[in-house]
Formats: C-alpha cells, sequence, structure tokens
C-alpha cells in the first residue's frame, strides 16, 4: 500500500523523466522544477541563474551544505514506464531519481529548526562541458560540503574520482602519390607514432589497483582522403585519466615535449606539424573520509540499513571534481540505481531503491547539522 507521501514521491520523479532535456535543453524541466521548489517544497530565494541552474535554499548561517544535481541527460529519447517496482525511463539512472531524491529528501527536511543553511541546486550541462558547475563556482557559491546525486547504489558512498585530460591532437603535411611514400611524412602515421609514444609513457605510470593507474583511451581518429593518396591530415582525440595525488600539468608538459621532439625528428619531404588542443583539464578529487558529510552519510547507512556503506573511488569524473576542488571542501556523490545502466537504452531504478535513497539521504542530512566536527 502506496501512502500519500510515497505517491508523491514517486510521481514527482515520474514527471521529471516525462522531460526530455539532453544537454542544452533544459529549460522545460528547469521552469517545472522552479514551480516545485517555489511552491510545494518551501524553499527561500527560488532562481534560475544566468546558464539555467535552479537554486534554492532553506536556514541561514553555517555551516551550509549543498545539495546538487544535474537536470540534463545523454541525447536518446526512452518511454517513462513504470512496470514489475521499476521505473525506466532516460536519465532514470544518470541521474534524475538521484536529484529527485535529494529534493524528496529536503522537502521532508524542510520543516525542521536546525542551525545553518541549505543550498539546492540543479544543474544544467554535466553531459556537456559542465557549465552549470563552473557558473556555480564563477558566481561565488560558499558552501562547507556537499551531496552530489550520481547512481552510486543505496549501500555506497562514492568519495573519489579521477580526474581527466581530453586532447585533441592534429598532424598536417603534404600528401603524395601512395606509390613514393618516401616524398612525404604520412600524417596518419605520425598520429599513431605519437599515440603509441604517449601510452609508452602512460603504461610507466601504471598501478595493480585501477583507481590509483593513469589510464589514456584513443577515442577517435580521422584521417586521409583517398585509397592512392598518402594523408596530409590527421587528427586524433585522446581521453586521459588520473588519479588523486597526480595533476594534468606535468602530463602536459610531457606530451608537449614529446610532440617537440617528434616535430624535430619530422624531416623527410615537406614540413610536417603535429600540435595540440587542451578540451579538458580536470583535476582529480578524493573527500577526506573522516569529513563531516562523510560520516553523516556512513552514520545513515548503519540507521537505516543496519550496515556499514561502502566508500568508492570510482575511474570516471564529475562534477564533484570542479567544486570540491575549487572550493576546497569535501564532496561526495550518492543516489539511487546501477551506474552499469548509465547511457544505455534500459535505464531503469527500483522503486524501493528509490524510497530508500530519499530515507538515506534524509537522515544523512540530520545527521551532518547534528555533528560535530
Amino acid at each position: 500500500m502506496v501512502d500519500s507521501q510515497e505517491k508523491f514521491e514517486l510521481d514527482f520523479l515520474i514527471k521529471m523523466l516525462d522531460y526530455y532535456s539532453p544537454s542544452g535543453q533544459e529549460s522545460e524541466l528547469a521552469a517545472h522544477l522552479f514551480d516545485r521548489m517555489k511552491g510545494h517544497m518551501g524553499l527561500k530565494n527560488v532562481r534560475i541563474d544566468s546558464v539555467g541552474n535552479v537554486l534554492g535554499e532553506i536556514g541561514s548561517g553555517s555551516p551550509v551544505l549543498l545539495l546538487c544535481g544535474h537536470m540534463d541527460t545523454v541525447p536518446g529519447q526512452q518511454s517513462v514506464t513504470l512496470a514489475d517496482g521499476q521505473i525506466y525511463g532516460r536519465g532514470a539512472v544518470d541521474a534524475k531519481a538521484s536529484l529527485s531524491s535529494l529534493m524528496m529528501a529536503l522537502s521532508r527536511f524542510s520543516k525542521s529548526k536546525f542551525n545553518g543553511k541549505i543550498v539546492m541546486a540543479c544543474v544544467v550541462d554535466e553531459e556537456g562541458v559542465g557549465k552549470g558547475v563552473n557558473n556555480l563556482v564563477q558566481d561565488g557559491l560558499v558552501v562547507n560540503s556537499a551531496i552530489f546525486g550520481e547512481p552510486s547504489g543505496i549501500d555506497n558512498i562514492t568519495i573519489g574520482y579521477k580526474g581527466r585530460l581530453g586532447l585533441r591532437f592534429l598532424c598536417e603535411t603534404s600528401s603524395v602519390h601512395a606509390s613514393a611514400p618516401w616524398m612525404s611524412n604520412n600524417a596518419v602515421e605520425r598520429i599513431l607514432d605519437l599515440w603509441k609514444e604517449i601510452e609508452l609513457q602512460i603504461a610507466n605510470n601504471q598501478s595493480k589497483q585501477k583507481f590509483a593507474s593513469i589510464s589514456a583511451s584513443l577515442t577517435e581518429i580521422r584521417g586521409g582522403s583517398s585509397h592512392n593518396v598518402t594523408p596530409a591530415r590527421c587528427e586524433m582525440t585522446v581521453d586521459i585519466r588520473l588519479p588523486p595525488g597526480q595533476s594534468c600539468s606535468p602530463i602536459i608538459s610531457e606530451i608537449e615535449r614529446i610532440i617537440s621532439n617528434a616535430n624535430k625528428n619530422a624531416s623527410i619531404g615537406p614540413p610536417s606539424r603535429i600540435s595540440m588542443k587542451i578540451e579538458d583539464a580536470t583535476e582529480p578529487f578524493e573527500a577526506d573520509k573522516n569529513s563531516g558529510i562523510v560520516r553523516a552519510m556512513i552514520r545513515a547507512g548503519l540507521t537505516v540499513r543496519g550496515k556499514r556503506p561502502q566508500l568508492l573511488r570510482k575511474t570516471g569524473t564529475g562534477d564533484m571534481n570542479v567544486l570540491g576542488n575549487a572550493l576546497g571542501i569535501p564532496v561526495i556523490t550518492f543516489g539511487p540505481g546501477d551506474a552499469h545502466l548509465s547511457h544505455t537504452s534500459k535505464e531503469f531504478v527500483s522503486v524501493d531503491e528509490y524510497y530508500m535513497s530519499i530515507e538515506l539521504s534524509l537522515r544523512a542530512i540530520i545527521n551532518f547539522f547534528s555533528l560535530k566536527d
């Protein structure tokens, strides 16, 4: 038997899923959440900022806790259905159920008396270039701790993410007839030689633990114009992930050194040059496991689930990296669902897990404002 509170919370999530909101198209969902935050949830200072984030708050003073989740999804529509205790829909896992559970936990908590403030932020463009969370930082957001809504599973807390370097390389040279390849450098071959050198350097920094290793993936390569002409142009995109304790700058410097040497040694025929463009440089982040927000979430798991949640360190990269590093605060991610279903055509979350996520988030909020560091 579903009570009226649970029905409201379930309908809230289903309505969010009904809005198709890929990155750049969050405005309709944002308007809906603006109305809900200002109306039923009774938050104060509800507003939509210059990039489309929806924000509201309760309380005053300190400490200040940020609850944050993203409204956008990857492209691709998926019908919203409720069947056999599961909710299907684009963004059910990544990450509307997580955002909804934080909002519903705050809704339950909103009439409580406490010392401090809670800021609720529904952000845009997490699946894009992070325009939403970067705008929070640029607007001077001041908070002491944060929970980001992302699928961790209800018995886990994510405290660490790797950093990311997104690099695009371009090699330009002159093409010649394929029957005389000795007359000019081959742009594709030069790019592949560069990739092998990058991969070799990365391989020297491996660890038995995946989270502790630097990884590199060649994700795109484009070059060549005809079956009988050597390529004059080739582009390559490389995705590098780095763990806490590493930094983007030394890796960039090492790759610049590799490129400089490669350009000096490209002496065959006409001039040949490799260049690099940095498209993303997000530093790794890991929250202090003894921080107040981590302890508040652990205690919530012990109280509600009767067991200690597992602390996860993931090889992906997220908004928590940006906010945690920029503000120097502890940040965790938490939410219902199996992250392996993210971006697939079969996203779903269990209704029971969604309800449990609300309960756990509520208990963590209560604990946070009760704990003393």
